[in-house]
Parts: structure tokens; sequence; C-alpha cells
């Protein structure tokens, strides 16, 4: 069996972040070896999706292309719609889009342990601050409420927070999550998931 390769378009270098989720889903609905690569080296945002998407397909050749793009302050049906329309109609090439809503660091607030983790404490007990999963989608700025979690998880002395940098950290987050439930509580993620089980049926037939 061939192995399955995946290429991830995003809106910004920090939403690479988004590629060991990518590789969960594969591990967990895939027999299939695997590679995910992120996409370097693109036009600018500037230059428009369509010639974003075009060189992610001629530098990075792959059975399914991941495009990313925050849903922001529009819907994600239209973020869905943008993206489609920017799309060539590769005939060796299927199209999933990412589109958390507001923001990807959306996704990494559903499920605390991997933040502990992240800042080498998952044996904390602080409370974090986290929403109810199902207030995640209306949140103005889900990356604020990360970034204020991974400092309280630290567990460093009030002066230490203060100059501690979480930015780092929101990497290692995706990398230890290792629990897509809390994750499938969200629309936008449910989304994301039923696209990758269409096209790996499809790749199979």
């Amino acid at each position: 069996m061939t192995r399955l390769t995946a290429t991830l378009v995003t809106d910004g270098s920090s939403d690479r972040l988004l590629v060991p989720l990518i590789e969960l889903l594969f591990s967990q609905h895939t027999d299939r070896a695997y590679q995910v690569n992120c996409a370097e080296g693109l036009p600018p945002l500037a230059s428009g999706l369509r010639a974003r998407i075009d060189a992610a397909l001629a530098l990075f050749p792959c059975d399914i292309l991941f495009v990313h793009r925050d849903a922001e302050r529009v819907s994600p049906s239209v973020r869905q719609r943008e993206i489609e329309a920017s799309w060539p109609d590769s005939p060796k090439t299927v199209l999933i889009c990412v589109i958390p809503v507001r923001m990807t660091e959306a996704w990494l607030i559903a499920n605390e342990l991997p933040i502990r983790s992240a800042v080498g404490n998952p044996n904390g007990v602080e409370p974090l601050g986290l929403p109810a999963i199902k207030d995640i989608e209306s949140l103005p700025d889900p990356k604020e409420l990360l970034f204020a979690a991974l400092k309280i998880a630290s567990g460093q002395s009030a002066s230490r927070k203060r100059r501690f940098n979480p930015h780092p950290y929101r990497h290692r987050v995706t990398e230890l999550t290792e629990d897509l439930a809390p994750l499938r509580q969200i629309p936008s993620f449910r989304h994301l998931e039923t696209q990758v089980l269409e096209h790996l049926i499809t790749l199979r037939s």
C-alpha cells in the first residue's frame, strides 16, 4: 500500500501547529503510512489564496491538500466557499478545508492536560480558567485564553509568570494532544474530521 501524502497550507507560520492534529486524525482513521508537510516558500498572503494553493501543489505534490483559513469575523461557510473558489480542481489531489472558528488556538483550549503537559507540569491542579467547550466557538480571543492558561499551568510564582513567554508552548500543546474526544465536541473540528474520513474512503476506492 502506497504512502499517503498530505500538505498543509496555513494562514500564517504559527499555524503549522495544526500538523500534529492532522497526523492524529490520520493515525486514527487509516492504516496507511502517511507523511504530512507544512508548505513553505509560498507566495505571500497578499498574492491571494489561489496563488498560494498553486504553489503548494507545485512544490509539495500530494494526495490531500489541507487549506487552512481562520473564520475570524465571517461564517465558516463563507470561508469554505472562498477556499473552494480558489481550488484549481487538481485531478491528482483532493481538497480539505481547515476552518477553526476565530483562530486555530480555539482548538487548543478544549483539553487541559496537553496545556499542563506542554509546560512540564502535567499534575498541576490550579484551575486554568478554560471555558466550557460549548462556548469555545463564540470566544472573541481564544489565543489570549490559551496563553493565560499556559502561564497558570506553569505553576511558577507571580513574578516568574509575568516574564513567562507562552508563545512557543502552543506548538507543544498540539504535539502532546492524544485525546480527540474534547475536540470532537467542537463543530468546526468535527467538520474537519468528517472531510478526512470522506476523502480517505475516496482514496481507497
